[in-house]
């Protein structure tokens, strides 16, 4: 026999998951749970502050049965640390943004980064105040969480090349539990959840920033290997036989700049920007369609090593490297050159917010989590 308390908890974890206010028939009829059983579990869940009656449905024939939505359950914060910018955003319990901010990143490593987005979320919790306070934290980190769930490491494109415990020093700060995970693992859960990939069961997030990742859904299910690194594919842009952490990703951005800088026979100046190398390339101006080509081959290489051990239905671009549509479009014709069952290569329609809706996404999920545990004391 299932417990009181059992569906006192399928109630709450449905209602979360609406993205508009609900009657008790139509909790009972998405639970298959009969109408008593659903009318005490609200009843339970009013008393403790986790459901509030919010009006009455009309434009029915009959009489108007109550709607009933989550109370006030507090807020959650999402930070999405990059090799440029670091945003961040608060949100609902249901992730609901309610304020974003975003700066250029600090420089100086993770020490620095942390005190900068501390006080960039604080700011954007204060312009919110009036609707709760803070519960829940979710982290985007530009490299591998390890397996103390605060400690990251192979952050080159922050410029920090130690091991750095982040979930410390911003749960101190914060007064609220915090969750990490890496930046292209939460672009792929924000595609799942709003994005490209959320009529699909096994798709790959390819970003190419300033550095290269991928995020991989597996079956419907994010993909983070044993050591928690899987989609860290750098490696296969390597042509020098070996990889090397300390330095930026070769297919990356930053990488693609200092090719461009070193390369001869430039008219006038290298390119001071990757926009402005693809923007040369497509004029047919040398060497910049050289180096464009060469760049479009190191990321189908990336993508056609993803076909081969997931064999995705799609591949997700992003990135400022990535979402380049000329990139796009080389990709997807080496891909389907290098593949046996060539998949779909599109662009991302979250663009650069991808991570930080990811962390978003997160974030709630912890809040909820922990607001159906606490029914069962």
């Amino acid at each position: 026999m299932v417990s009181h308390a059992s569906t006192i908890q399928r109630v709450l974890a449905h209602l979360l998951e609406q993205d508009r206010p609900v009657t008790r028939p139509e909790i009972a009829e998405a639970l298959e749970l009969s109408r008593p059983t659903v009318f005490s579990a609200i009843e339970r869940l009013e008393t403790v502050k986790l459901l509030q009656q919010v009006g009455q449905l009309s434009g029915k024939p009959g009489r108007s049965a109550a709607l009933y939505d989550v109370g006030r359950t507090g807020l959650l914060g999402a930070i999405d640390i990059g090799g440029s910018n670091v945003r961040v955003a608060v949100a609902d319990t249901r992730g609901r943004l309610l304020r974003e901010e975003r700066q250029a990143t600090a420089p100086g490593g993770a020490e620095q980064i942390v005190k900068q987005v501390t006080d960039l979320l604080l700011f954007a919790l204060d312009a919110v105040a009036e609707h709760g306070v803070l519960r829940s934290v979710a982290v985007s980190v530009p490299g591998v969480v390890g397996p103390d769930d605060g400690t990251v490491s192979f952050a080159a494109n922050i410029d920090q090349l130690a091991p750095f415990d982040f979930r410390a020093p911003l749960a101190t700060a914060l007064g609220a539990p915090v969750t990490l995970e890496n930046n292209v693992n939460l672009a792929a859960m924000a595609e799942q959840w709003q994005g490209m990939g959320r009529n699909l069961r096994t798709f790959a997030v390819v970003s190419i920033g300033a550095g290269v990742g991928a995020g991989i859904v597996h079956e419907g299910r994010l993909l983070r290997g044993a050591h928690r690194a899987a989609g860290e594919v750098a490696s296969v842009c390597s042509t020098s036989g070996r990889l090397d952490t300390a330095a930026h990703d070769e297919g990356g951005g930053l990488s693609l700049l200092e090719k461009a800088s070193s390369r001869r026979g430039w008219r006038g100046s290298p390119p001071a920007s990757v926009e402005e190398l693809f923007a040369r390339a497509a004029a047919g101006v040398e060497p910049a369609s050289t180096l464009v080509e060469e760049e479009c081959r190191r990321v189908a290489t990336v993508t056609a090593a993803v076909c081969a051990v997931i064999d995705p239905e799609t591949i997700i671009m992003t990135g400022g490297v990535g979402s380049n549509e000329h990139l796009i479009e080389r990709v997807r014709v080496l891909t389907a050159e290098l593949t046996m069952f060539p998949p779909s290569v599109v662009r991302s329609t979250l663009g650069d917010r991808a991570s930080l809706l990811g962390a978003v996404r997160l974030a709630s999920q912890a809040l909820k989590r922990e607001l159906v545990d606490s029914l069962s004391t």
